[in-house]
C-alpha cells in the first residue's frame, strides 16, 4: 500500500493540516489534544500518525518554545503510547516536544512561508 502525504494551509484561519497517510483516513483513530489548537490523530490499531492539525500555525512557529498543556493532562499510559508517534520522523518534522518538561516548538519550514502567497 502506497503512503501518500498531504499538506494544506488555510490562511483565513492560520490553520496547517498535515495528513501523514491518506490511506489511514477511514480507520479508527484516537485524537490527542496536545495544546489549544494542536491535535494529533493516530490510528488505533497500528499506532501510526494519521493527521496533525495546528491552529495559529504562523504565530506558534515564531515562538521559540511553548507549553503543551494537553500533553501533561494525558494519562501516563496515553503518553507512553503517543511518545513513539511524536518521535517518528513524520511527526517530529512538524512538532518537537520534550516529554519531561511539556515544552516544545514547531520547526520553521521555509516552504510553508509560500502558502499564504499562493492562496
Amino acid at each position: 500500500m502506497e503512503q501518500r502525504f498531504e499538506l494544506s494551509y488555510y490562511p483565513e484561519g492560520d490553520l496547517l493540516e498535515v495528513i501523514f497517510d491518506t490511506s489511514l483516513r477511514r480507520v479508527k483513530q484516537t485524537a490527542y489534544h496536545l495544546r489549544d489548537g494542536l491535535m494529533l490523530f493516530a490510528a488505533v490499531d497500528s499506532a501510526k500518525p494519521v493527521q496533525l492539525t495546528i491552529v495559529n500555525y504562523r504565530r506558534l512557529v515564531q515562538m521559540p518554545t511553548f507549553y503543551f498543556n494537553g500533553w501533561k493532562k494525558l494519562k501516563a499510559t496515553d503518553r507512553k503510547k503517543l511518545l513513539p508517534i511524536l518521535n517518528s520522523s513524520q511527526v517530529s518534522a512538524f512538532v518537537k516536544l520534550d516529554p519531561q518538561t511539556g515544552y516544545g516548538y514547531l520547526p520553521n519550514h521555509s516552504m510553508l512561508n509560500a502558502f499564504p502567497l499562493a492562496a
